[in-house]
């Protein structure tokens, strides 16, 4: 997926990285080989490869509406120091680039900038590096964080400044000190049709964002899901959940919730074909693309 019409809205996938990325037990720690080769005939060769590794993605999601340009996580960014994945640290890619080309959007067009959650690879573009300073990237955006996940990082960041891998300070800082975050609440609406839900777990404050237009919904659902696998297996929660028990709860009831609804699902790191409806399988559940 590039672009999805819903109505007079207009939603691009704006991608930073996409390929085979890691061993599933290292994502999941409580993945069986068994259980994935069981899942193979629907996960491969979209979101599985010949090595068993997952195929995932690092994205944005910028959802044009006739009221606003809001672009849905920033991805790792440029320039910043990261030990989480080497691979991370002081990159130089093109993503400001294929802003533009993708989606036709150059950084003083964008009116909010939504995190799902502060996590390193959903936050990084949220600032960029001007003189040896970390400046917000969206000069005209409005920055919306979910108060209950700012307040949760804002601790943790003033007890160990290398929190979040760095990213706190020099991705979310910042733009609350240029006056530019907002702090809104888990249910936000940002206008009549672009909406939060509440969906704690993977961090405390974490949301997802729906977007309402021509009859369709699509949810936006963030780290409350890493891969597709977890549809069928929802009580594998990853190793980077800060209450992996409440992250599998809150997965479950939202699968139960929204299977067999038609809503189309597009998560933050679901590799191509991104799109997806979650339709019962079993005692669990399935993406279907």
């Amino acid at each position: 997926m590039k672009h999805l019409a819903l109505g007079d809205i207009n939603i691009s996938r704006v991608v930073e990285f996409e390929g085979p990325f890691v061993q599933p037990h290292h994502l999941l720690p409580e993945s069986k080989p068994e259980v994935i080769e069981s899942h193979k005939h629907w996960l491969a060769p979209h979101f599985l490869d010949a090595n068993g590794m997952f195929i995932m993605s690092i994205h944005t999601y910028v959802i044009r509406t006739k009221h606003h340009t809001i672009l849905v996580d920033t991805c790792v960014g440029n320039d910043k120091d990261r030990s989480l994945f080497p691979s991370w640290s002081k990159m130089q890619g093109p993503y400001l680039q294929t802003l533009e080309q993708v989606a036709g959007v150059k950084p003083e067009q964008v009116d909010y900038v939504l995190c799902t959650h502060l996590h390193v690879d959903h936050v990084g573009w949220n600032t960029r590096l001007v003189n040896g300073k970390w400046v917000p990237t969206f000069p005209n955006a409005k920055y919306l964080f979910a108060r209950k996940e700012w307040e949760f990082w804002k601790q943790e960041s003033e007890k160990d400044a290398g929190t979040g891998d760095g990213s706190i300070v020099d991705s979310v800082v910042p733009i609350v000190a240029a006056g530019k975050a907002v702090l809104v609440e888990g249910d936000h609406a940002i206008d009549d049709q672009v909406f939060l839900e509440p969906t704690p777990g993977h961090t405390p404050g974490h949301v997802c964002v729906h977007v309402k237009g021509g009859g369709k919904e699509v949810i936006m659902t963030g780290d409350m899901m890493h891969h597709p696998v977890q549809t069928a297996e929802p009580q594998w929660s990853s190793g980077f959940c800060a209450d992996p028990k409440a992250s599998a709860a809150t997965r479950r009831a939202f699968l139960e919730r929204n299977a067999d609804t038609g809503r189309m699902i597009l998560a933050a790191h679901f590799a191509t074909p991104t799109v997806g409806t979650i339709v019962p399988a079993g005692n669990a559940f399935r993406l279907k693309v």
